[in-house]
């Protein structure tokens, strides 16, 4: 039996149901819950032998950890042992650029993706008169157009994803958009480059038109304030639009969906574990490429929302699932976080210190002059 691991996401739904239909595969997904999900991960991963054959990553957020450790196995190998007919099914030419290219290490393949978490940027139809199917709004007119849609108790201008485990990736659009950085052309440490402030301080100022409780917002609250249409602007992640917008009852007031020019994404897909027997690695990645395929993807568009293969983004999808454009669109426009391994020694802190900031438990400059600190000391131990 081959056992997979996976985190509790409604996208995964698509994959369970692959394997329900496909026994001879003779593969199984587990769902671990989000807050056991990294460690049990990790344990299977630096176990001896792991006790699972398959797990989910989320990009290059761990993948370049993950793979400088050599935990994973790099699947062009493994790939080219496996039957051709296996091969040609899958299609791997099919995968989107932006997303093939993330499921990479230094030139390597490490992951077969399945889903994608990027910003769309949905908004209230009665609030604004865009012209464009899918409007490119830019981070820094949000203050304005936020204070323009603003009229609470009806709806405030905007929410912000802003609790201390969602911030920072809430704040990367404003971040990349600003010309912000993480690490130095040297490869140095940035974080209090003066254009990361200069975001921060946009950011921190949509406060004054959001609710109050949004520096307490994660998924399930912007979830919530879509389905209550309870804020004129709402950035989430594509791979919620689906179970918010598809069936939903009562359904939603009607928003629209939109894009940053650089939001951020990330890409989960199924890795194979290094330390397990080669025959078991194959075995693994044949019931993988065999699920994974373009039924599955067309599936993940009802159960969260966020496919990964271009030729699943047809006329008749784009005009029947109404975020499915912005979809695209974001995926085409993504910057990554940078592939550097060392980025996972002070990620936490990113979190923590913006979300300080945020709360005004300290000023924009000195929560970066802090993460600085802190990013440079994690390096040199």
């Amino acid at each position: 039996m081959i056992h997979i691991i996976g985190p509790n996401d409604p996208a995964l739904d698509a994959l369970d149901e692959a394997l329900a239909r496909r026994p001879e595969l003779n593969a199984r997904l587990h769902i671990i819950p989000w807050p056991e999900y990294r460690d049990t991960l990790m344990a299977g991963l630096t176990a001896d032998v792991s006790p699972w054959q398959a797990a989910f990553v989320p990009g290059h957020i761990w993948l370049p950890e993950l793979a400088h450790r050599g935990l994973l196995a790099p699947l062009q190998p493994i790939a080219a042992a496996l039957p051709q007919e296996i091969r040609a099914s899958y299609d791997a030419g099919d995968i989107i650029p932006s997303v093939a290219q993330e499921c990479r290490y230094l030139d390597e393949d490490y992951l077969l993706p399945l889903f994608t978490d990027g910003h769309i940027l949905f908004y209230l139809a009665s609030c604004f008169d865009f012209e464009e199917d899918v409007p490119v709004v830019s981070t820094r007119d949000l203050l304005d157009l936020a204070r323009k849609a603003h009229h609470p108790p009806k709806h405030t201008g905007i929410a912000l994803k802003a609790d201390a485990s969602e911030i920072f990736t809430d704040w990367l659009p404003y971040l990349w958009e600003a010309g912000g950085r993480i690490f130095d052309d040297s490869g140095r440490p940035d974080l209090a480059h003066p254009a990361n402030l200069t975001a921060l301080e946009t950011y921190l100022a949509l406060r004054a038109y959001a609710p109050p409780q949004t520096h307490r917002f994660g998924n399930a609250e912007i979830a919530d304030v879509i389905r209550r249409g309870e804020a004129a602007l709402v950035a989430t992640w594509g791979g919620q639009a689906a179970p918010l917008f598809l069936d939903a009852d009562p359904p939603p007031p009607p928003y629209r969906a939109a894009v940053f020019p650089t939001p951020w994404n990330a890409t989960w897909g199924a890795g194979i574990p290094s330390n397990q027997p080669e025959a078991v690695q194959r075995d693994a990645l044949a019931a993988l490429m065999q699920a994974m395929g373009p039924d599955t993807d067309a599936a993940v568009i009802r159960t969260a929302g966020s496919p990964v293969r271009a030729s699943t983004y047809t006329p008749e999808a784009l005009a029947r699932f109404p975020w499915l454009a912005a979809q695209q669109e974001m995926l085409h426009r993504a910057r990554p976080l940078p592939a550097d391994p060392r980025l996972g020694l002070f990620l936490g802190d990113l979190y923590a210190f913006v979300h300080k900031a945020f709360v005004g438990e300290m000023t924009p400059r000195q929560a970066l002059e802090a993460v600085q600190e802190r990013a440079l000391a994690a390096l040199a131990t």
